[in-house]
């Protein structure tokens, strides 16, 4: 997509979009045909992030020129409701607590040595959750006595980071796919060559920590082996030099509707060795497992601007379910006095 419209969308070939524009004798006429209108949009799969860019609408292929596109909005790939949004979250919160939980107000919390924003950041999965003064204070608190800064993890359609305030850091794409589709496109690669162990070794934690700065794999040890499961852990070693060249994590978790989910994580590959089919075995291994052990549909998580791997994700199959971000609430510093003793 024209780069001035890329970074407002996060949107890959493959996803469902809005694209808006401006009325134009090279543009698609406007769908409610009306004389007086100066922008017009279509909504469809995106299929083409070139100059035209081009969806496909019902069967239909749209060129929109790009310098006529005004914004570019990302839908999810079917539609999702709020309470589908948070029963994933949900899922995924206890796939990866960290190793200290706490529910304050509404929001879940979870502390994990600092390790990952995720097993070290709150989340309002509760419909009560609210971002007031007095919440958000308990939450930096809880955090403060902890030795770590208060980190929040806000689904965008659940909760607006604009409402919260703060300093935002990044947004994450969670994606998901049914198993099914994903064993038939994975089922021609093997997986012979991944190794699958109940706990990961040192070599393992090397690997998933090593390009991390500050890697603490004890943290990682502790963070990475809790939650619900127990999780499984993939891994391919070169048989030469006896180096872990691309590792992997799975767990499966059952939502309150009993739909057993398979959450993928800590996909990793040598830098050197990428493009060589490695994440794929890694992967096909890992959903294997997942079907052995019921889970009927998948999710994992990317930053909206890790464009390769997102790309990668939807050839597979997979479709955005939701966004999130993170941002560090603008709240003000906890009372020395009030730390837990």
């Amino acid at each position: 997509m024209a780069q001035q419209h890329t970074p407002r969308s996060g949107a890959v070939i493959g996803d469902r979009v809005v694209v808006r524009y401006l009325l134009g004798e090279s543009t698609p006429a406007d769908w409610r045909g009306s004389p007086d209108a100066a922008q017009s949009d279509v909504t469809g799969f995106l299929i083409d992030d070139a100059d035209p860019v081009r969806l496909e609408r019902d069967g239909e292929v749209v060129s929109i020129p790009a310098a006529a596109i005004t914004s570019v909005k990302l839908l999810s790939a079917k539609p999702v409701r709020n309470k589908e949004i948070r029963a994933l979250e949900g899922v995924a919160a206890r796939s990866w607590p960290g190793v200290e939980t706490a529910w304050i107000a509404g929001w879940f919390v979870r502390a994990g040595h600092g390790f990952s924003r995720r097993a070290n950041s709150a989340i309002p999965l509760d419909m009560s959750a609210h971002p007031d003064a007095t919440t958000l204070g308990r939450i930096a608190q809880w955090y403060a006595d902890r030795d770590l800064p208060p980190l929040l993890a806000l689904p965008e359609r659940l909760l607006k980071a604009s409402v919260v305030g703060g300093v935002e850091d990044v947004e994450v794409q969670m994606l998901t796919c049914d198993v099914t589709v994903l064993t038939g496109r994975l089922g021609e690669f093997g997986s012979d060559a991944v190794r699958l162990a109940d706990e990961p070794d040192a070599d393992w934690l090397a690997a998933y920590t090593g390009h991390r700065s500050g890697g603490d794999t004890d943290a990682a040890r502790q963070v990475v082996t809790a939650g619900d499961g127990p999780p499984i852990f993939a891994a391919i070693v070169d048989a030469e030099s006896s180096a872990v060249t691309a590792i992997g994590r799975g767990v499966v978790t059952e939502s309150p509707d009993g739909r057993k989910w398979l959450g993928l994580s800590a996909l990793w590959t040598d830098p050197e060795r990428r493009r060589s089919g490695l994440s794929t075995r890694v992967l096909a291994a890992l959903v294997a497992w997942g079907a052995d052990h019921g889970a009927d549909a998948a999710y994992l998580q990317v930053e909206t601007t890790n464009r390769v791997a997102g790309a990668w994700y939807r050839r597979l199959g997979f479709g955005l379910h939701h966004t999130y971000r993170y941002i560090t609430p603008d709240v003000p510093s906890p009372d020395p006095a009030l730390r837990e003793h």
